[in-house]
This record gives structure tokens, C-alpha cells and sequence, in this order.
């Protein structure tokens, strides 16, 4: 048996990730890798899921383990064991190629907690009471030259740390044990190990400089049957040299008969992950129901066309599950959009047909009631039409702080919610109501729009305060034919949100100066022009500062919005429009769109914009990118270095792409692909843009950036084989289910 209580915060999973590192005070050299193993063609090697920790077995080796794979560290190299029911055991011995042994080897960074291992009978092989430490140091392995073994949320790094002056391409690498080794079309390192694989992504490395990235071609070098180096094209030795992306993990989540995740955020304070969206599972297999015990809503009761909506609730591992709950009545429900607070409350906003929606706390202001839906019966359907929804969950999803309706007697949908320091919830959406609730000091009291249920609506922009109960502001927003906010941020006062409008008498304030007219047209010609707009609090109410049309001749759509703490917006969505305003400056990437004939494209673009306000609002930058497909940008985040991540779906063949790894692709590997682009800060240059997806449909619909600017993705899959890593859930459940991936930069 094995007894530990030692306090290692991360596990080994289902692969073993190594993020090799060359450092000096000149020049440091980052490659990613990931060792993927599988010892048959089919079966995926599956360490488990003991924590990562290093075990000073003794003096002269630190060793990790979980069931089915060793991985052991000495002076003067690494070995992996790996076993497989029926087979020998795989072993591979990685060494430092004309390297020495290390003159010190040491354990780093001491956790609590003692391990001790009783196997067999024979008490003089026990060991008991051994230390345990986060990082393993190798010291000279090469002249100015250690090594650091260290784990990262399930996965094992190593890095090399140069001192000045010494060259990174004299490092190099031995694989005794391999049967052979090579270098695949994509750049991984291929070793051949007893019937199977270990695959080890290609090195990729960038610099800043001057506030400019500038990619720095690196790659494996076969040196000998079974040594490899390391190829470094030429780069500035007085910069810095940094990573490309690492997976971490990536997993499906998903009951038995189908989800889509609408929405991801993460808890600022200790980057727990949470998703919301749809979901048409009662149970996720035969003996394991799809909502956890003690949340909210364990049974479900969804309707034919949406199903329920659904929270779930990750820690920042992705490994575990901490809560998942059902969130609606006995009719259609859907959650749209999703933020969380610091006390790990999730605030989500979504649409609902259900009489019984639950709800606590509700909003009341003058006539307007939210304990009921609003929405009178449809004589055509018998159905009741679509209220909004907000609901504030508290921390472990047991309960509601608050629950409202948000609509009036005809059709409403929120898609969009935002909080503020105080837990002031923003919200927008779309109304067709003549009846929605508005406050004193609306910017527009009544619906703009000619009244139609199908086909005129107007946004709305509402804050409901901390608790709920009432509404601090709320007003209509729009023209007189179709307008939908499709999301909404805030940050340092200020609130946003972008969607898009066809009405060419949308409130034009403030806004870009060459962008007054819809479509830039006196007349309309049926096509929509997305929208940006900005309010900042003033007490309880907000004040319209600016509000603006973004886009061209045809159909231009903003789907997602991000904001910093200098009023700074950036806009995310897809567009058919080719003239669409692209900056003749900065980062450029290719775009193929091509003017449609109708509303209903057949090849779209997405779309990248920055909006400045100091009281001018001005566009520092724009830029549409894609291929000759169907190209969407769904969500966009920025780090803390303002860095800012897109992400969307594409079914073009030719999307611009900078590099590749086994999860990040060149290539488009389905019918349709999510992706990832990452603008640099500065706008000059695309530090990534890849594929990520399976042979069916992928897409990407949220992303959130957690306290380590790790980038945290969800979305919808119908593929089976989606590149999964550490998963919690390895194989897809229904029909389509969530994905959920975490990329370290």
C-alpha cells in the first residue's frame, strides 16, 4: 500500500507535458514540448492521477510516479518507465549529450506532509517518511548551464538555465531506449518505444523587442540515431527569446445525449473556471447523473428546442469537478453569457419559455414584476414567448442569491452580463416588448422599433444591483428596425457593449466620424452594420458617452467586446463586407471575404477592432482575417499585458496561421475548426494564430484569461477525437459536447 500526505498541488494526467528551457542573461531560449505516449495504435497511455511531486528516494535520485508510468531524475539524466497491461515495461533514458555529471542535485521548494510507501512483505524495502518537493535543481550539467524539473497544473517542465554567453545549439539530447527517433512534417520528435510512441512537440520561439515580437524559427536537429539538438535560426542575443504556447490540458465535458458551452470566465481570485450554456443530458452515464449532488437543480427538466441551461463550476486544474447544476423550468432554457466576482459567485444571463423558471429575489420596478414570465400565449404556438433571465449563483452552487425574469409581454433575450466591483450586475440583450422595464433616467424610455415579436427589436442596456430585488438603470437602445447587443464588458467605471443594428436611424453619438450612417449609406440595403457603444456610472444611473456604427457596405455582425482600464474597447465579430476598415499599419493578416449578394453570407471574415475614447473616440486599429470559408470570431480577452486572444470558429481550409504543435494546427483538421489569434499589445504583430479541433465541427465560443494569464477556451464539439491532454473526460459522451482547454503562454 502507499501512505501520503504530502501537499503537492497539481497531478500527473493523462500525458506528460515537458517544456524545455535554454536561459542566460543575453538570450533565453523557451521550446515547448509535449511527450504524448501511447503504446498501442489505439489506446492512449493513461499515467492517472496521483499529485506531481518529487520523492527524494534517495540521495542520488528524485523520483514521480503514478500508476502505469515513473518518471526518475539523477545527476546526470532522466528515465520514464511506462507499463502496459501484457507488455514489458517501455522505458526510455533521457541524457545530456557530451554533458557531465551535475556537481549538485537537490530537491527545491519543500511541501508539507511526509510520503511513505509499504509494499511488500518485506519491511527493509519500505520507506517511510520521505520528503517531498515541488522542483528538482540539476546543476552544470553543461558549463553556465542547470537544469530545472518542476510541475505545472499536471504536467512536467524542465528547463535550462544558460548562464551569459553560452550557446543554446551546444545543448543536446540522448533517447537510449528508443527504438528510433525522428522529426515528423509537423516538427514534432517522434521516439519509437515498444509498439508505440512518444511524441514531443517542436520547439517555437519568439522575442520582444522594442515592444515588437518577432518570431525565431527553432526546431530538433537529428545529430545521431538516437541525439538530437536543437536549430536556432539567428536572433537578437541582447533580447530575450520566449515560448510559444503550452497545452496544458484540454478535455471534453458533457453528459449523454449533447451540450454547448456558450460562455467560460474564471474567478479573479483563485482562477477557479466556470461554463455555462445548454444541455439536453440527465445523466452523463448509466451511474453518474450530470449534476452534481448538493447544487442547485439536480434533475432535469428541460424542452425540446434548448434543453436546460447549465453552470458548472471547475477548479484551476480542469481536473475537478466542483459543482454542476441544471438552471431552468420544465420549458426551453438557455444561458448566453456568463461573469463571475471575486467571492466565486457566477452571474449568468440567458433566455427562457418556462412558466417555472426559478427564481428568488426577482427584480420588481413600478409594474414590472420578474417572478413571472412576462411573455403572453402565442395563439400560433400555444407556447409562451422568451423572457430574459439573470441569475447570481452563490460559490459552491447550492444556491441563488438572486433569480429574475427580465422582459415584458412580447419576446426578450439577455446575452450578455457584466459586474463591477460592487457586484452590480450590467446586462443587454434584445426586446420586442413595448412593456420592458426602463427607469427614470433611461436614455430611451420607449421601443423604437415598429412593433413585431419576429422581426424589429431594440438592445437594452439594464444594471441590476448587488442582491437583486430592483433595477438601477435600465433603458431601451435602438432604432426603428433591428438591433441586437450581443455583449457587454465593464472596467474602471465604464460600460460597454457591441452587437449590431440594422436600423439606419440606430443613435449615432459621439461616434467615429467616418462611420454616421448604416452601411455608410443614405439608403438601406438590408444589410446590418455592427454597433459599439460606451456608458459610465453616474451613481445608479449611466450616461451614454459614445455610440457608434462599425463595419461597411454589407453584413458586418460584432459578436464579443473587451474593455481596459483607459476606455480602450476591443471588438471581436465576423464580417461580408470587403471593404471593411483594416488598418494600413501593424499586424497584418490575409483575408479572402468576397461580397455576397444576400443578408445570408457564404463566406465571412472575422474581424478584429480597437475603439479609444478621451472624450474622441477614435480606431487606433482594425483588421478583418481569415480564409474563403466561414470564418467567426466569438470571444476575445486581454492579459495583463494587454495581449489581446480572439478565438471563433472556421471552416476555411486557408486561415492565416503562424505555427503548429500536436494541438495548435496549421491545418484545418474537420468540417469546421475553432481557432486562436493573438494580437501583441503594441498591434504590430500576431504573436499566434493556429487550428484547434477533431475531424467533425469545432468551435470555440468563450474565452477567459486567468491571475497567470493562462488562456482558458470553451466551446462545442461534435468530433470524437479532439485533442485532449490531462482530460478529465477523454472521450465525447453525446452527440456534441463542451470543450474545455487550458493554453499556458
Amino acid at each position: 500500500m502507499i501512505s501520503t500526505t504530502a501537499a503537492a498541488s497539481s497531478n500527473l494526467g493523462s500525458a506528460i507535458l515537458v517544456n524545455s528551457k535554454m536561459k542566460n542573461s543575453f538570450a533565453t531560449f523557451v521550446g515547448s514540448a509535449v511527450i504524448t505516449a501511447a503504446l498501442t495504435a489505439s489506446a492512449a497511455f493513461n499515467p492517472g492521477n496521483l499529485p506531481l511531486w518529487f520523492e527524494a528516494s534517495d540521495p542520488a535520485t528524485f523520483t514521480t510516479r503514478s500508476p502505469g508510468a515513473e518518471f526518475a531524475i539523477t545527476a546526470n539524466g532522466a528515465e520514464i518507465t511506462l507499463q502496459k497491461t501484457g507488455r514489458q515495461p517501455a522505458k526510455v533514458r533521457m541524457s545530456f549529450v557530451g554533458g557531465r555529471t551535475a556537481t549538485q542535485l537537490r530537491g527545491e521548494q519543500l511541501l508539507a506532509g511526509k510520503v511513505s510507501r509499504f509494499i511488500g512483505n518485506d519491511a527493509a524495502q519500505w520507506r517511510t517518511g520521505q520528503s517531498a518537493f515541488a522542483q528538482v535543481q540539476l546543476e552544470n550539467i553543461y558549463p553556465g548551464v542547470s537544469v530545472t524539473y518542476y510541475g505545472n497544473a499536471k504536467q512536467l517542465e524542465y528547463d535550462f538555465n544558460l548562464a551569459a554567453g553560452v550557446n543554446p545549439e551546444t545543448i543536446a539530447l540522448r533517447f537510449d531506449g528508443a527504438e528510433k527517433i525522428s522529426v515528423d512534417a509537423s516538427g514534432q520528435l517522434v521516439l519509437q518505444v515498444n509498439g508505440g510512441q512518444l511524441l514531443q512537440h517542436p520547439p517555437v520561439a519568439y522575442q520582444t523587442i522594442s515592444g515588437e515580437r518577432h518570431a525565431v524559427a527553432a526546431s530538433y536537429k537529428i545529430t545521431g540515431a538516437k541525439t538530437v539538438s536543437f536549430a536556432i535560426d539567428a536572433y537578437d542575443h541582447s533580447q530575450p527569446l520566449v515560448i510559444d504556447p503550452i497545452f496544458s490540458w484540454a478535455t471534453y465535458f458533457g453528459g449523454s445525449a449533447g451540450e454547448t458551452t456558450w460562455a467560460v470566465a474564471v474567478n479573479p481570485a483563485d482562477d477557479t473556471i466556470y461554463v455555462a450554456g445548454q444541455t439536453f443530458s440527465a445523466k452523463v452515464t448509466n451511474n453518474v447523473p450530470f449534476a452534481t449532488d448538493g447544487s442547485f437543480a439536480t434533475n432535469y427538466h428541460g424542452g425540446a428546442i434548448t434543453g436546460d441551461a447549465f453552470v458548472a463550476k471547475f477548479d484551476s486544474t480542469g481536473q475537478n469537478l466542483i459543482y454542476c447544476t441544471y438552471l431552468g423550468g420544465s420549458a426551453n432554457d438557455i444561458a448566453l453569457a456568463l461573469t463571475v466576482d471575486g467571492d466565486g459567485h457566477a452571474y449568468v444571463a440567458g433566455a427562457t419559455t418556462s412558466k417555472n423558471f426559478p427564481v428568488s429575489n426577482p427584480v420588481t420596478n413600478g409594474l414590472y414584476n420578474g417572478s413571472r414570465i412576462n411573455g403572453p400565449i402565442n395563439p400560433d404556438t400555444g407556447s409562451y414567448r422568451t423572457d430574459g433571465f439573470v441569475t447570481e449563483l452563490n460559490a459552491d452552487g447550492s444556491g441563488l442569491i438572486y433569480s429574475t425574469y427580465l422582459g415584458g409581454s412580447s419576446t426578450d433575450f439577455a446575452t450578455g452580463v457584466a459586474v463591477d466591483e460592487s457586484g452590480n450586475a450590467f446586462v443587454t440583450g434584445l426586446t420586442t416588448s413595448t412593456n420592458f422595464p426602463f427607469t427614470g433616467e433611461a436614455f430611451q424610455k420607449r421601443l423604437g422599433a415598429t412593433y413585431n415579436p419576429f422581426h424589429h427589436a431594440n438592445t437594452f442596456v439594464a444594471e441590476i444591483p448587488a442582491g437583486g430585488q430592483h433595477l438601477n438603470y435600465s433603458t431601451y437602445f435602438g432604432g426603428t428596425n433591428f438591433d441586437i447587443g450581443n455583449a457587454i464588458a465593464y472596467n474602471n467605471g465604464n460600460v460597454f457593449i457591441a452587437g449590431y443594428t440594422t436600423s439606419t436611424n440606430f443613435p449615432w453619438v459621439n461616434g467615429l466620424a467616418d462611420s454616421r450612417l448604416l452601411n455608410g449609406r443614405t439608403n438601406f440595403n438590408g444589410f446590418a452594420d455592427a454597433f459599439v457603444a460606451m456608458f459610465t456610472k453616474n451613481g445608479t444611473n449611466l450616461d451614454l458617452q459614445y455610440s457608434t456604427f462599425l463595419g461597411s457596405t454589407n453584413q458586418d455582425v460584432a459578436t464579443a467586446i473587451a474593455a481596459d482600464a483607459a476606455a480602450n474597447a476591443y471588438v471581436v465579430g465576423w464580417t461580408t463586407s470587403t471593404n471593411f476598415p483594416n488598418s494600413t499599419t501593424g499586424a497584418q493578416l490575409s483575408s479572402y471575404v468576397r461580397t455576397n449578394k444576400t443578408t445570408f453570407a457564404i463566406a465571412t471574415n472575422a474581424f478584429f477592432t480597437k475603439l479609444a475614447w478621451d472624450g474622441t473616440l477614435t480606431r487606433p486599429y482594425s483588421q478583418m482575417f481569415g480564409g474563403r470559408g466561414l470564418d467567426v470570431a466569438n470571444g476575445v480577452a486581454l492579459d495583463s499585458a494587454k495581449n489581446i486572444f480572439i478565438v471563433g470558429a472556421v471552416t476555411s481550409t486557408n486561415f492565416p496561421v503562424t505555427g503548429s504543435t500536436n494541438f495548435l494546427s496549421a491545418t484545418n483538421r474537420g468540417k469546421a475548426d475553432a481557432f486562436i489569434t493573438v494580437f501583441a499589445a503594441d498591434l504590430n504583430s500576431v504573436l499566434l494564430s493556429a487550428y484547434i479541433g477533431g475531424k467533425q465541427k469545432d468551435s470555440a465560443y468563450g474565452i477567459a484569461i486567468d491571475s497567470a494569464n493562462n488562456i482558458i477556451i470553451a466551446g462545442g464539439t461534435t468530433s470524437t477525437n479532439f485533442p485532449t491532454l490531462n482530460a478529465a473526460q477523454p472521450k465525447r459522451n453525446g452527440i456534441s459536447d463542451t470543450f474545455l482547454l487550458k493554453i499556458t503562454p
